[in-house]
């Protein structure tokens, strides 16, 4: 299993302006000139976490591959790191804004910067916010009633971000918010799996993460409430982790049925 990498290396046309935007805006330090028999000229950096980069100049560096908009690397740094990286970069007169923001997932933080030659970085950092429990404190959700679904029917709520699912042995309000990184699921139906366009997690109606996608912890449930006269109530304020599907998450399509779970699963 590949748990990291040893060192990257990057073409650049003037070593000596290189040397110094990556020792400068990116904070790696310099290690050494010519430590690797190449043809070109050659520096040696690293970072804390002791990967190195190796910047090698040539004639010409083309940094755009075809029917691409450039050569994308990446580096993932703790969100305090990401903050300070974000003053260092606007301090040298670098854009911060995230011009993907409208595409990112709540928590995921990101910054594309160039180097000289047109290497593109994207920065990156995750907050808590990514993998909190998100509640917008709506109250309990008049969800009509019970006849009004049909077997297999799905329907997104907006307000309180859940949907509402009939199978076959009754109701599940499954959260929209992605178990992934808090990116709002949507339904696709022509497909019968719930999508997360951040990053492309599926899970089934029941709220299992499926096979042929990113492995997820399965979707949380909000409580179900049937009355006495069939109309459905969901409290999408109280959330229940899972560790996967159980039969007994399901609340039956009869009046006065309700969810009932235990009190350690509640969040």
């Amino acid at each position: 299993m590949i748990d990291g990498f040893s060192h990257i290396v990057l073409h650049v046309t003037d070593l000596d302006r290189s040397e110094a935007f990556y020792r400068d805006v990116f904070g790696l330090d310099v290690i050494g000139r010519d430590l690797v028999a190449d043809e070109g000229r050659n520096s040696l950096l690293g970072t804390n976490t002791r990967q190195r980069v190796l910047l090698v100049e040539v004639p010409e560096v083309v940094a755009i591959r075809p029917n691409s908009s450039s050569i994308h690397h990446a580096w993932l740094l703790t969100i305090d790191e990401f903050e300070r990286a974000k003053d260092r970069f606007a301090a040298a007169g670098f854009d911060i804004n995230d011009s993907r923001a409208q595409f990112r997932a709540r928590g995921e933080n990101s910054v594309d910067i160039f180097d000289p030659d047109g290497h593109r970085f994207q920065v990156q950092a995750y907050s808590p916010a990514a993998t909190e429990v998100i509640k917008e404190n709506t109250g309990p959700i008049a969800c009509g009633h019970m006849d009004d679904y049909a077997v297999g029917a799905v329907k997104a709520f907006v307000k309180g971000k859940f949907f509402l699912v009939r199978i076959e042995e009754g109701f599940l309000a499954v959260s929209r918010w992605c178990t992934h990184m808090n990116g709002l699921l949507s339904w696709k139906q022509e497909h019968w799996h719930f999508y997360c366009p951040m990053h492309g997690a599926m899970f089934n109606r029941k709220g299992e993460s499926l096979p042929c996608s990113r492995p997820c912890p399965t979707l949380r449930l909000h409580p179900v409430t049937i009355g006495a006269d069939g109309t459905i109530t969901v409290d999408p304020d109280t959330a229940i982790r899972r560790d996967g599907f159980d039969p007994a998450q399901v609340v039956p399509a009869k009046a006065g049925a309700s969810s009932r779970f235990p009190e350690t699963a509640l969040c």
